[in-house]
């Protein structure tokens, strides 16, 4: 994604730094060294100040989310700037703790926290792994470039000018935007890959592409999943992948293919219905 930002903010680079801290996902092993004490039954979790410095976030901060997240009793190692956090399965006050050598925490309940706690998602909005700063020339301004996408949550945030923030996510803008709107990402991005490679094509092409991906209205693939493996033609079908599924499937309904089609018609040998071969006249000369 291209997020950019509103007049407010993106002049300065602090300020992008700090939203690109608040996009990117944060989980705990981001941040944390995770220790599994299996003799005590318990999680041991080592705060990186370095990386909570980068997060921009704190130790009493996530202390609450794993509260929040687990729904058990975090024993900090301090109050006010915890180093070292502490989970124990099934210890959701600290009245359970004097219950707890009574009943102790199987060892797969212990495997079970752990497993939940190394991908639990602190901070940052789903779908968004990196976020990085970026400086534009001409505009003098600030902007993002994400490693993933999630525009409706994107969205969401009163820093961002929407009018200009862009994904190359054909799918999320078809969602947010309308199929109209997705057809144009389609063009653009073919447009962007062909000047990439610096490969001249007309543009009434990509519009065919694009108007064929989106006739539905819906965004289909060109491939099997899409475009080609939804043809009315049995054997155009069967051309394109897994010729014998088509053909098998086609003969197990009687389904029937008129040969209306280009593909079809040279499969099996006669002319097409185009051109010449659309006309149905014949001079048949006196003998």
């Amino acid at each position: 994604m291209k997020i950019y930002l509103t007049d407010g903010i993106k002049a300065t680079a602090e300020d992008a730094q700090k939203l690109a801290a608040s996009l990117e996902v944060t989980t705990t092993v981001n941040i944390a060294t995770i220790e599994t004490d299996v003799a005590q039954r318990r999680l041991v979790l080592h705060l990186n100040k370095a990386n909570m410095s980068q997060k921009k976030m704190t130790g009493a901060e996530i202390r609450e989310k794993l509260t929040r997240a687990t729904r058990l009793h975090v024993i900090a190692n301090k109050e006010k700037n915890p180093t070292v956090l502490t989970l124990i399965p099934n210890v959701h006050s600290v009245e359970d703790l004097d219950t707890l050598a009574e009943n102790p925490p199987s060892y797969t309940m212990l495997l079970q926290l752990e497993e939940k706690i190394r991908d639990l998602r602190l901070k940052g909005i789903p779908g968004i792994e990196r976020a990085n700063v970026q400086f534009n020339d001409k505009t003098g301004e600030h902007y993002l470039a994400t490693i993933g996408s999630n525009l409706a949550r994107v969205n969401e945030i009163e820093a961002i000018d929407r009018n200009r923030t862009y994904t190359n996510n054909i799918i999320e803008i078809y969602d947010q935007l309308g199929i109209e709107a997705a057809r144009q990402a389609i063009v653009d991005e073919l447009k962007a890959t062909l000047d990439g490679a610096r490969l001249e094509v007309d543009d009434r092409h990509l519009l065919v592409v694009a108007d064929v991906m989106t006739s539905e209205g819906e965004v289909r693939a060109i491939g099997r999943h899409g475009v080609s493996g939804t043809k009315h033609s049995i054997l155009a079908r069967a051309a394109f992948e897994v010729t014998v599924n088509h053909l098998l499937k086609a003969g197990i309904i009687g389904e029937r293919d008129h040969l209306t089609g280009v593909a079809e018609n040279i499969i099996v040998g006669q002319p097409i219905a185009l051109g010449t071969g659309s006309v149905e006249l014949f001079y048949v000369p006196d003998a």
